[in-house]
């Protein structure tokens, strides 16, 4: 396969305290033994993607299918992501064994533990403390976390990650929630007292909050990117995201964290997730934020997991539905790339009435209603035999 850099410089911790190679690798994702950096299991991946005629790695699907379909800035893979990133640091030498010459990642994605305040339909126990709680209160609706021990999910030991804070090029800070978890706040006191703030600070938020330490310890770093995750432009972002996801709140912190005052550079982007509910309209949200934070960059990205939320099962007449009314609204070129998704693969009944049966039963248990916030996909629903 071509070269990637992310096995020699890159380390990704889930909220189990799992190293896995990226977030978009999806092959065994537990078979391997990625632990010890400098073990055989990352020996055999760095191997490999030092094999130019060997094929790609089973995990790295996502990466090929976007470059196969071309690159772009909003179809970027996580390789190409990745390479460029080792250009920028300029490119120290790599070996099977030790990956850099430094001995250690050098890039860090870490999802410490799944302390969230919020309930996203899409996500899961392990990145929602809410959802673990829903879900020992009504197993029915999350039989894959009923049983769950929420320990689990926040047995991280981040003790190698602090005693490396001196050698680190970029950090990604997600979560759960990461403004309220104490493990990324003591990170960011270690990169603080060891004097690397110049680091690429990289931070996603649900925007519900800004917590004053967090950001306190944030505003001290001098290359800061954060992601607020909104998901639709009014109500149906609390819909999607649960109720405390309160939409006037989270809109207008997106304004009060870019006005902060930060001592170097601060990029803020909007990351949207599109999904079944929201793919008749999910383009409103980018055109509002153009208008009303031409500062903020913008990026939507379509659901595949949990794939009963994925719009590219639904049926052919809806996907046109979709494309037209984008289309009407000058919104179609935008969003080209979610609708390519779509366009490309079958429709699956079977998917999309498991979701048309479920949504029903989580809207009666927090109280919310599909047609009060993306009528046209209720209405469509409601005519499926």
């Amino acid at each position: 396969m071509p070269f990637c850099a992310v096995p020699f410089i890159h380390s990704y911790v889930d909220t189990k305290g799992k190293n896995r190679v990226c977030c978009a690798y999806k092959f065994d994702l537990y078979k391997h033994d990625l632990q010890d950096w400098q073990g055989e299991e990352y020996q055999k991946l760095r191997k490999a993607t030092l094999t130019e005629d060997q094929e790609w790695l089973p995990g790295c699907d996502e990466c090929k299918r976007k470059e196969a379909n071309g690159e772009t800035d909003k179809n970027k893979s996580a390789r190409l992501v990745y390479n460029n990133f080792y250009k920028q640091i300029g490119e120290p030498s790599v070996d099977i064994v030790t990956g850099n010459v430094f001995e250690a990642p050098l890039s860090y994605d870490l999802r410490m533990n799944n302390l969230c305040n919020l309930s996203c339909r899409m996500c899961g126990a392990s990145a929602s403390s809410q959802i673990w709680k829903e879900a020992q209160k009504y197993p029915e609706l999350w039989p894959a976390f009923a049983n769950d021990d929420e320990k689990k999910y926040n047995s991280m030991d981040i003790t190698r990650i602090i005693d490396e804070a001196e050698t680190m090029r970029e950090i990604k800070l997600l979560g759960g929630e990461p403004t309220v978890q104490p493990e990324a706040k003591a990170i960011l006191q270690r990169l603080i007292d060891v004097g690397n703030t110049s680091l690429g600070m990289n931070v996603t938020t649900n925007g519900t909050n800004i917590n004053s330490k967090f950001y306190e310890l944030l505003t001290q770093f001098k290359r800061v990117f954060i992601t607020v995750s909104i998901d639709n432009y009014g109500k149906g972002h609390e819909y999607i995201r649960g109720p405390a996801a309160d939409f006037e709140t989270i809109w207008k912190n997106v304004k009060k964290i870019y006005e902060l005052n930060w001592p170097g550079d601060i990029f803020v982007e909007i990351n949207q997730t599109v999904m079944t509910f929201n793919i008749f309209d999910f383009w409103r949200l980018r055109q509002e934020a153009n208008k009303q934070y031409p500062w903020c960059t913008f990026r939507s990205d379509m659901v595949f997991q949990p794939e009963m939320y994925s719009p590219q099962y639904i049926p052919g007449k809806w996907k046109d539905i979709a494309i037209e009314k984008a289309k009407l609204n000058n919104a179609y070129d935008d969003e080209k790339h979610i609708f390519d998704l779509i366009e490309e693969t079958e429709t699956n009944m079977k998917i999309v009435r498991r979701l048309k049966n479920y949504t029903p039963i989580m809207d009666f248990v927090r109280n919310q209603h599909l047609k009060d916030h993306f009528p046209i996909t209720y209405e469509l629903f409601e005519g499926l035999k």
